[in-house]
């Protein structure tokens, strides 16, 4: 005899979950990718599980053995170009792009950057950008860096590379913000060549005990991280971050280096230091603001809130050219 199945089962129903919606993906366009800070900056966020962003990493050369490296990982494309040419950066790009890394290129010169920057701006905005990270210079404090472009002509170019920013933001009605990173003098600034020789000769005619604020290129690019996972918050919502990760004298330098490599610090003569002083007007400039002025950015606050920031003596032993391999 069969018997027909009760019509309903006697077990308990489970509702229906509603369907999860994918969140949308958030372009991220970082320009120096192949650089110390870009290349913090994706490997920050790469770190992130939860991390909504799709890459797009611009590097001169696509089939350098770095941006091959940068390809192969998750979420992230590479894409050849520079600077020169934004509109060609960004017509490999799908619209919109919600973030732009951007990091002046010096090496063509202050006007050029300057131009660079105003280029990326504008292309940000036609690109619908909801949030720009520049990579600006520390000016002497919350405030005077607000206001003060300063005489250093590779500041002050920062400094209206910010302002045009501000512009573009304050257009915006509120749909794109920015956060200003300021870091202070790069450690990179000390090469193991004759640059690094004369970056701290140079240094050294400002006094032996006159302190100068420093940071490491890689925790600007944490930095950044941070400010695009955070956007909306008020710590980096149209806010200038000064940075800097030790605070130093020449002679301070010196000991350190020579704890950690057993080496005298390099140097260059001081004739031949002043002489680069004098000729190279940015140079003049800036190691005269040192002198007179300096950097002000809250170092041990800082390394309270990033605990990632690196002194001087972890510079050296981690990612300087006297690191031990």
């Amino acid at each position: 005899m069969f018997t027909s199945p009760p019509p309903y089962s006697s077990s308990p129903s489970t509702p229906a979950q509603p369907e999860k919606m994918a969140a949308p993906v958030r372009r991220l366009l970082v320009t120096g990718a192949t650089g110390k800070q870009g290349g913090a900056l994706i490997k920050a966020l790469l770190k992130k599980s939860s991390q909504p962003f799709k890459i797009y990493a611009v590097t001169r050369k696509s089939g350098s053995a770095s941006a091959q490296a940068l390809a192969s990982k998750p979420n992230v494309k590479v894409v050849e170009g520079n600077l020169k040419n934004i509109d060609g950066i960004m017509s490999q790009i799908p619209k919109p792009v919600w973030g732009v890394f951007s990091v002046p290129m010096l090496d063509n010169g202050i006007k050029n950057e300057e131009a660079y920057g105003y280029a990326l701006n504008n292309a940000a905005v036609k690109a619908e950008t909801s949030h720009i990270v520049f990579t600006s210079t520390e000016r002497g404090g919350q405030e005077k860096s607000e206001n003060d472009p300063t005489v250093v002509p590779h500041f002050a170019s920062k400094f209206r590379i910010e302002q045009d920013i501000k512009a573009k933001a304050a257009e915006s009605d509120g749909k794109l913000t920015y956060t200003f990173l300021r870091p202070v003098a790069f450690f990179e600034n000390q090469p193991k060549n004759f640059i690094g020789q004369a970056f701290i000769s140079m240094w050294r005619q400002n006094g032996l005990d006159r302190p100068l604020q420093m940071i490491a290129s890689s925790d600007i690019g944490e930095v950044a991280a941070e400010a695009f996972l955070k956007a909306s918050e008020p710590d980096y919502k149209n806010k200038g971050i000064s940075l800097a990760g030790d605070e130093l004298t020449p002679n301070q330098a010196a000991e350190i280096f020579k704890k950690v490599t057993g080496e005298e610090i390099p140097a260059t003569y001081n004739g031949i230091a002043a002489a680069i002083r004098w000729m190279v007007g940015d140079l003049h400039h800036m190691f005269a603001w040192f002198a007179k002025e300096g950097f002000a950015a809250d170092v041990k606050g800082l390394r309270a809130k990033y605990s990632f920031m690196k002194d001087y003596e972890t510079w050296l032993r981690q990612e300087s050219a006297w690191k031990k391999l």
